[in-house]
């Protein structure tokens, strides 16, 4: 990982550098794609999507006016991305079920005997069913809050909201999801 700040790398890559935005793509590639794959359940898609938020960052990285952190306007690129893919493809039907769908949450522990990870696997995949469940607007703030850990005052400035806004929506979108969890049965 590069020893340089975000925009030390942004003024390296702007300057023509194109390893240094390599170390910006190793820096953020597994949180884009974490955000990314919790949209639409679907690895390969994520990886595409994923590449072309990085391109679109690359084409783009001239016009951050650095008023908000680099990390925001990441995920803003990311969150738009995602909306307007969408949009496009509404008619497309996303499976939730992947071999690596475990990734955003605790890796449960092998050593457990068979029965506790069969316990965990499937708890797992019922949350991840309901987040993706949840209307936009709740689960990306879910997503970027208790999955990516990003503060409220990213969040806020990545999706455009106010800071109550968002503090809202996430007490909203959670109280979402324990009730749909509830009726599940998983808490």
């Amino acid at each position: 990982m590069s020893e340089y700040s975000d925009n030390e790398l942004i003024d390296r890559v702007i300057a023509g550098d194109t390893d240094a935005f390599t170390d910006i793509v190793k820096r953020y590639q597994n949180k884009i794609f974490r955000y990314i794959y919790t949209r639409v359940y679907n690895y390969d898609e994520a990886c595409d999507m994923t590449q072309d938020v990085f391109v679109i960052t690359m084409e783009s990285l001239k016009t951050f006016r650095r008023e908000s952190q680099f990390s925001t306007w990441l995920f803003s690129i990311a969150v738009n991305y995602c909306k307007n893919y969408r949009r496009k493809n509404r008619h497309k039907i996303y499976s939730i079920y992947n071999a690596d769908n475990e990734m955003e949450f605790q890796i449960p522990d092998l050593r457990q005997n068979q029965e506790e990870l069969a316990i965990t696997n499937e708890s797992m995949q019922i949350l991840l069913e309901e987040l993706h469940k949840l209307p936009d607007d709740y689960r990306d703030i879910l997503i970027l809050r208790d999955i990516e850990g990003e503060s409220y005052t990213t969040i806020a400035q990545a999706l455009q909201l106010t800071l109550a806004n968002v503090k809202v929506r996430i007490h909203r979108g959670r109280e979402m999801l324990k009730s749909r969890l509830e009726k599940r049965g998983l808490i």
